[in-house]
Protein backbone atom coordinates (compact mmCIF):
# COMPACT_ATOMS: atom_id res chain seq x y z
CA UNK A 1 0.00 0.00 0.00
CA UNK A 2 1.58 3.91 -0.96
CA UNK A 3 0.65 6.32 1.13
CA UNK A 4 1.06 9.79 -0.22
CA UNK A 5 1.53 12.12 3.20
CA UNK A 6 3.17 15.61 3.38
CA UNK A 7 6.22 15.54 5.31
CA UNK A 8 8.22 18.66 6.88
CA UNK A 9 11.23 19.31 8.85
CA UNK A 10 9.79 21.81 11.23
CA UNK A 11 6.06 22.03 12.99
CA UNK A 12 5.06 25.01 12.17
CA UNK A 13 5.43 23.92 8.34
CA UNK A 14 3.33 20.68 9.51
CA UNK A 15 0.83 22.92 11.16
CA UNK A 16 0.38 25.52 8.21
CA UNK A 17 -0.09 22.45 5.89
CA UNK A 18 -2.54 20.42 8.13
CA UNK A 19 -4.54 24.11 8.53
CA UNK A 20 -4.82 24.38 4.77
CA UNK A 21 -5.19 21.34 3.75
CA UNK A 22 -6.17 19.21 6.38
CA UNK A 23 -5.55 15.90 7.30
CA UNK A 24 -3.97 14.09 10.53
CA UNK A 25 -0.17 15.92 12.38
CA UNK A 26 2.13 13.20 13.23
CA UNK A 27 5.67 13.18 14.43
CA UNK A 28 8.57 10.79 13.47
CA UNK A 29 11.81 11.06 14.76
CA UNK A 30 12.59 14.66 14.08
CA UNK A 31 10.52 15.30 11.35
CA UNK A 32 6.21 15.57 11.11
CA UNK A 33 4.19 14.76 8.72
CA UNK A 34 0.12 15.21 7.58
CA UNK A 35 -1.64 12.45 6.15
CA UNK A 36 -4.98 11.05 5.45
CA UNK A 37 -7.61 9.05 6.78
CA UNK A 38 -6.29 6.27 5.04
CA UNK A 39 -2.77 6.40 7.33
CA UNK A 40 -4.94 6.62 10.18
CA UNK A 41 -6.64 3.34 9.54
CA UNK A 42 -3.73 1.54 8.16
CA UNK A 43 -2.79 2.17 11.87
CA UNK A 44 -5.82 0.61 13.55
CA UNK A 45 -7.19 3.52 14.48
CA UNK A 46 -10.48 5.26 13.55
CA UNK A 47 -10.40 8.53 11.53
CA UNK A 48 -13.84 9.76 12.51
CA UNK A 49 -13.29 8.83 16.41
CA UNK A 50 -14.31 12.04 18.26
CA UNK A 51 -10.64 12.04 20.16
CA UNK A 52 -9.16 13.45 16.76
CA UNK A 53 -11.27 16.47 16.32
CA UNK A 54 -10.31 17.09 19.71
CA UNK A 55 -7.10 17.57 19.52
CA UNK A 56 -7.46 19.54 16.75
CA UNK A 57 -5.88 16.32 14.43
CA UNK A 58 -2.30 17.33 16.07
CA UNK A 59 -0.70 14.30 17.96
CA UNK A 60 2.45 16.97 18.41
CA UNK A 61 0.39 19.72 20.23
CA UNK A 62 -3.04 17.98 21.18
CA UNK A 63 -5.29 20.64 22.37
CA UNK A 64 -6.82 18.19 24.79
CA UNK A 65 -4.14 16.15 26.59
CA UNK A 66 -6.83 13.67 27.52
CA UNK A 67 -8.20 13.01 24.34
CA UNK A 68 -4.60 12.21 22.93
CA UNK A 69 -4.12 9.78 25.72
CA UNK A 70 -7.16 7.77 24.90
CA UNK A 71 -5.83 7.68 21.43
CA UNK A 72 -2.46 6.62 22.34
CA UNK A 73 -3.73 3.95 24.70
CA UNK A 74 -6.08 2.61 21.82
CA UNK A 75 -2.91 2.29 19.20
CA UNK A 76 -0.87 0.63 22.37
CA UNK A 77 -3.79 -1.98 22.11
CA UNK A 78 -4.06 -2.17 18.06
CA UNK A 79 0.12 -2.73 18.65
CA UNK A 80 -0.32 -5.41 21.80
CA UNK A 81 -3.31 -6.81 19.42
CA UNK A 82 -1.35 -7.66 16.26
CA UNK A 83 1.74 -8.76 18.02
CA UNK A 84 -0.87 -11.55 19.81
Amino acid sequence: MCFRNRWFSSYEAARKSLESEGGFLLPYERHFFVCEADVIEAMGLEPDDPDWEKIGRDCVKPQDKDAYERLFDKRVRVVRDQRG
